[in-house]
Parts: C-alpha cells; sequence; structure tokens
C-alpha cells in the first residue's frame, strides 16, 4: 500500500489526499529530464554489510573495510554523478563528501535544545538530502519523516538510504503548502531554511502549529537581518542572487512572527552571522554552482550583491499549547 508506514496515523493524516499525491510525485523520477537521476539509483549495488555512525559531524554511513576496492570506486563514482552536494557532510565508505553546507554547524548550535526525540514522531520541512533526519535518527524515533518537492533532494536522500537503511526514516516530495493535510500528528516539527522562501510566513506557522501535537515542540530556523525593531525586508526583485525570497525578517520580527501564530514558550536558540566556513563551494559542490562568497558584494561583505543587510541566521524554539486537560487529575 502507497504510504503503508502512515496507516497508523490515519485519523492524523488526509491520507486519500497524500496517496493521490504520492502517486504522482514517484512519476516524477521517469520524466525525461531525470534520466540522469533514475540511472544512478538503477545502479546501486546491493551489499550485504553496512554499519553506520549517526553520532559524527560527518554523518557516517559505511565502513571502507567493508567493501572491495572496486566496489567502494563504483560506490564513491555514483555519488559522485548526484552532484552538487549541498547538505553534509557525510562520511560515505571512507569518502567525505563534503557539501556546500556544513550541516553540523546549525545542529550542533540547535540539539541540546531539542525534546528527547526517542519514540517520538518527527517531521523535517524542507529536508533537502536528509542530512538531519540521519542525525535525529540516533535518538531512535518512532516516525522520522522528511519532506521536500525536490528530485534531486530525494535521490540523494535514496542514495545514502539504500546503503544507510535507517529503520523508520523516511522522505516524500511533499511541500510546505502540504502541511495542513496533518493534524496534531508530531511531537517534534523542525523547519530550517524554509519560512522566507514563501509568501506567507504567519500561515505556514499556523499550520506547523496545527500539525504539532498539544505540547508539541516546534524548531524553526531562518535567514534574518540586523535590527532592533520588529520588521522584515521584502526585497523588490532578488535577494542574496534568490528570487524566490519573501519576507526575512529582524530577530524581534521572527520571533513576534511565532507569537502571532499562537505558538507558545518561543525562545531564541541562536543569533549567528552566516560564514564562508558554513557555506561555501567545494570539491562535491564545485562551480558553476554557487555559493555564499557569490551572493555577497565583494567590496562590503556586511551587504549582499544586490545591498540588501548580509544574511544572518536566526533559530528559536517554540511549543504549541498543551491540552488544557493534560495536567489535570482525572
Amino acid at each position: 500500500m502507497v504510504l503503508d508506514y502512515l496507516v497508523p496515523y490515519k485519523d492524523k493524516v488526509d491520507f486519500d489526499f497524500l496517496q493521490e499525491l504520492k502517486r504522482d510525485r514517484d512519476t516524477w523520477i521517469d520524466r525525461k529530464s531525470n534520466t540522469e537521476l533514475k540511472s544512478v539509483l538503477s545502479r546501486l549495488p546491493k551489499l550485504s554489510t553496512y554499519s553506520n555512525d549517526l553520532s559524527t559531524d560527518a554523518v557516517t554511513i559505511g565502513s571502507k573495510d567493508e567493501v572491495s576496492s572496486e566496489q567502494r570506486e563504483e560506490i564513491i563514482s555514483l555519488a559522485k554523478e548526484l552532484i552538487p552536494w549541498r547538505k553534509g557532510p557525510f562520511n560515505f565508505y571512507g569518502e567525505l563528501i563534503d557539501a556546500e553546507w556544513r550541516s553540523d554547524f546549525k545542529w550542533n548550535r540547535l540539539k541540546e535544545h531539542v525534546d528527547n526525540l526517542a519514540d517520538k514522531t518527527v517531521l523535517d520541512i524542507g529536508c533537502n538530502n536528509g542530512y538531519f533526519l540521519f542525525k535525529m535518527a540516533e535518538q531512535n524515533p518512532e516516525l522520522l519523516l522528511g519532506i521536500d518537492p525536490v528530485i534531486q533532494c530525494e535521490t540523494q536522500f535514496n542514495f545514502l538510504q539504500h546503503f544507510a537503511k535507517v529503520p523508520n526514516l523516511y522522505f516524500e516530495m511533499f511541500g510546505v503548502e502540504h502541511l495542513n493535510s496533518f493534524k496534531e500528528m508530531f511531537d517534534v516539527i523542525f523547519s530550517m531554511g524554509i519560512i522566507y522562501h514563501h509568501r506567507h510566513p504567519l500561515e505556514q506557522l499556523i499550520n506547523i502549529r496545527e500539525a504539532l501535537k498539544p505540547g508539541g515542540q516546534a524548531i524553526i530556523e531562518t535567514i534574518g537581518i540586523p535590527g532592533e525593531e520588529s520588521y522584515a525586508l521584502f526585497p523588490e526583485d532578488r535577494y542574496a542572487k534568490m528570487r524566490n525570497v519573501f519576507f526575512v525578517p529582524t530577530l524581534s520580527c521572527f520571533i513576534n512572527w511565532c507569537k502571532k501564530a499562537k505558538l507558545i514558550d518561543v525562545e531564541v536558540i541562536s543569533s549567528t552571522p552566516l560564514t564562508f566556513e558554513e557555506q561555501r563551494l567545494t570539491n562535491w559542490c564545485p562551480p558553476p554552482s554557487q555559493s555564499l562568497e557569490d551572493f555577497l558584494d565583494p567590496e562590503d561583505n556586511s551587504k549582499t550583491i544586490e545591498g540588501h543587510p548580509a544574511p544572518m541566521r536566526f533559530c528559536l524554539k517554540a511549543r504549541k499549547k498543551p491540552a488544557q486537560n493534560a495536567n489535570k487529575n482525572i
């Protein structure tokens, strides 16, 4: 059955709609433009041994000693066919996949603030290739679901999961616009680097709240701009060469968005400048791809190439209000 892993949660999801959506999006890999991606997945070798270490900054999948030199050369070659790798790092059978983003920097900033994920249901919105999902999996959640409607991201995830075989871990090509198909389903929801790409930040936050169980936790991260007052930049055209950027908030504006969406216990996890150490081009994300250095004014790195304030990274944690009778004795 399509989405069989969601059957135990059918009363929390619009199951029929999501089944039809998945059937449609599962056909995207068959489009002519995705021939090369499909080819990689069709050539994945079947390996009978594997080992993982999800605790390391570079998520470790497999060991160099588990495969022959010929097998290792084959799978590393396939990984290179999936360049560019935007999120990482991964230690893949002894090969460092040094992605554009040092996603471990972000994870290390927030991990101590996240609820214990053991036996929890967890959603990662805009999960890219699943780096954070693999990090979360170390705590053995009941269900880990990542959504991202990008075929390159799904292919990289399927590539990694083919070898990692992490239980209870799933990827679907659903978008943030499909959040309203989940009601009070998740204990923890991550939304990291997503909210500024969409026209309606409050609607997105409200949908996150509605998808959380009462008392559930949201971890929300965004780019932002400096400033003490509560306002957001709305670029006329591009921001840091990105056309799909709408509202870029100050930290106080970001906090107020969460409060307006009726999330409670809103707290700042981190407020940090974005650096060339965290986002940069590598051999696994080489030119003609571009990265942070290309997005900033070469004469003044405090500004984007368009003259806007350069991006910072803001991360908040918040909760959905607990059920009214949650603390009452019955």
